[in-house]
């Protein structure tokens, strides 16, 4: 099992994480620590607790958006995909009709000639 030391705030943390692990988490805690000092410059110190809960908040918020965002794409990919699935089938059923057609003018003309010849 990996250990890490994260500093927040001013503050060392230690986290265990799974081997492999320790970069990713690492980065995270940067991540973390970077948004608590622009709160902490916005709104001063006002206790690692308070902090941490905004910070944690703020980024819960983030996500959501995100997901948000995430899911909108995926509505109007999936709303594309199927408006281009149903022209596709309407260009489909329309080159069979085509060649339907195609092969009705077709049997006609022969049938024409097989009685021209029959007639000979």
């Amino acid at each position: 099992m990996g250990k890490v030391s994260l500093e927040i705030n001013g503050r060392k943390y230690a986290l265990g994480c799974d081997d492999g692990e320790e970069e990713r988490l690492e980065s995270l805690g940067r991540k973390l620590d970077e948004r608590i000092k622009v709160m902490a410059n916005q709104f001063g110190q006002i206790g690692d607790l308070r902090l941490l809960v905004m910070a944690g908040i703020s980024m819960t918020d983030e996500l959501e958006e995100s997901r948000q965002n995430l899911e909108t794409q995926a509505r109007e990919l999936s709303d594309d995909i199927a408006r281009k699935a149903e022209d596709e089938l309407m260009e489909a059923k329309e080159s069979e009709a085509n060649a339907a057609s195609a092969l009705t003018s077709a049997a006609l003309q022969i049938e024409k000639l097989a009685t021209k010849l029959r007639e000979r």
